[in-house]
């Protein structure tokens, strides 16, 4: 974010907001995220001179969205269980769709002269122990089976050597449309082009409170909002509101990020921009950017209490020495590189692992969260389908099986957190088990599976994502 932040252009619609005339918007989104700029881009595309404001309590892609790993990928990994869930020709339909995003966001960045760094190398999922060997064979079968054999497609392990000679990688699976960014830079870059398009970006001001009488009110300490409509892009903070506490869970994930390492890259082979993540529940994920430099990211975090999100999410020690002794299992010859910065963030985790995408208070408001870790392409996606919910409610968007679909709940406080808080440390200590080669203690094991027990997707083999 800082480095964005030094590089963007100065010119009056970047640095300043448009100014309102009184009157009440036609729309109000709550969240500078990817979310809520993508609904307010597709808005603007679909209703020229539609009258658009964006509500953030922060800074425009200053949470998730300026700074997780910039990996763009779609999925066709989850392609099994959105099988599941909706049948075949849905799946089909749901996958396609979020793939489209993933180029569409490249091309998007061309068009619009934002250098968000984008690189389409693909995304590489890999077994970097024997106990995540073959998860991505269900996916690759069924990618098969459903006439898309090319979206997925298995990789023996010299394959991945080929392309990462890391020692700990062994066999995969290859995603080739797929891309990373630099994630503030696109965040930054959708804010400048929506404030050049007219619509107003109110940020340092936080909704307090949402209200229904005639218009939708939003109660800021600056004073009411009022709109027709209101899209709610708040995603982990979604954790906290009414109507969705037991919706999500919030849990931390920590990137560090090397300094410069040309030779090391071209040592190993890993110089044609693949993102990579292995197979762990609690997700190892890494890529190079545009300097040559490694950011390496875990799943290895905190959890909230009561949807709040304070400060241990972006700086958590814990998990900053846990990600860093895994960059060196990853890569030896980095075991006393210099880690030029390392920070950490939010996930706002679904039960099932896929975005919850409906609407509340007859239609009159609107919401998308639940990414769970995989959200630069997804946003994309929901921000095009909350679109269509505000503007084309009858229309196929708006009518997707993904959308106002039911769940199971997550229990309320303080139950989920003492019982997130268990699982999550479990499965941390089951991953690095494993990693190490050593036994599971059966009791660990029983722990772990504990939210399948429950009807939660998480932890189990084949059903991963990050």
């Amino acid at each position: 974010m800082r480095e964005a932040l030094a590089a963007e252009p100065q010119s009056p619609a970047a640095a300043t907001v448009s100014v309102e005339d009184g009157r009440p918007f036609d729309v109000a989104i709550v969240g500078g995220g990817y979310t809520g700029l993508w609904t307010a881009w597709w808005l603007t595309e679909s209703q020229p001179g539609v009258r658009l404001v964006i509500v953030e309590q922060g800074t425009c892609g200053g949470a998730a969205s300026g700074r997780n790993g910039g990996f763009v990928h779609g999925w066709w990994d989850q392609l099994p269980y959105l099988v599941e869930l909706f049948g075949a020709e849905r799946a089909l339909q749901l996958a396609g769709l979020v793939d489209e995003s993933v180029q569409a966001i490249g091309d998007w960045c061309a068009g619009h002269g934002v250098d968000a760094w984008y690189r389409k190398g693909g995304y590489l999922r890999v077994s970097a122990s024997p106990s995540q060997d073959g998860e991505w064979r269900a996916a690759v079968d069924t990618a098969r089976r459903l006439g898309v054999p090319d979206q997925y497609v298995e990789l023996t392990r010299d394959d991945v050597q080929a392309r990462c000679a890391s020692p700990v990688l062994r066999a995969g699976a290859w995603m080739p449309n797929a891309a990373t960014v630099q994630p503030a830079r696109l965040a930054r870059g959708l804010r400048r082009v929506l404030a050049d398009r007219g619509v107003v970006i109110r940020e340092g001001a936080q909704v307090r409170r949402l209200r229904l009488d005639g218009n939708v009110t939003l109660e800021t300490p600056a004073g009411r909002i009022e709109a027709d409509q209101a899209v709610l892009a708040v995603n982990a903070w979604g954790a906290g509101w009414p109507g969705f506490r037991t919706a999500l869970l919030t849990w931390g994930s920590h990137i560090v990020m090397t300094e410069p390492v040309p030779n090391l890259l071209r040592d190993v082979g890993w110089t044609r921009g693949e993102a990579i993540a292995d197979a762990r529940f609690t997700v190892h994920y890494f890529r190079t950017t545009a300097d040559d430099r490694i950011a390496f990211g875990a799943g290895v975090g905190a959890a909230g209490y009561g949807g709040r999100v304070n400060g241990r999410f972006d700086a958590d020690r814990r998990a900053e020495a846990r990600a860093r002794a895994s960059l060196a299992r990853f890569f030896p010859a980095l075991a006393d590189v210099t880690i030029a910065d390392a920070w950490g963030g939010a996930i706002d985790i679904s039960p099932d692992r896929l975005p919850l995408i409906g609407s509340r208070h007859g239609g009159r408001v609107h919401f998308a969260h639940g990414f769970s870790g995989n959200g630069v392409a997804p946003a994309h996606f929901a921000g095009r389908v909350l679109s269509a919910m505000v503007g084309a409610p009858s229309g196929e968007l708006a009518r997707l099986p993904l959308v106002n679909r039911p769940h199971r709940p997550f229990p309320p406080e303080p139950l989920r957190f003492v019982g997130v808080r268990a699982v999550r440390e479990a499965l941390v200590r089951r991953d690095e088990l494993q990693d190490a080669g050593r036994q599971v203690p059966w009791g660990l094991r029983l722990l772990t599976a504990v939210p399948k027990l429950l009807g939660y997707r998480m932890g189990v083999k084949g059903e991963r994502n990050h």
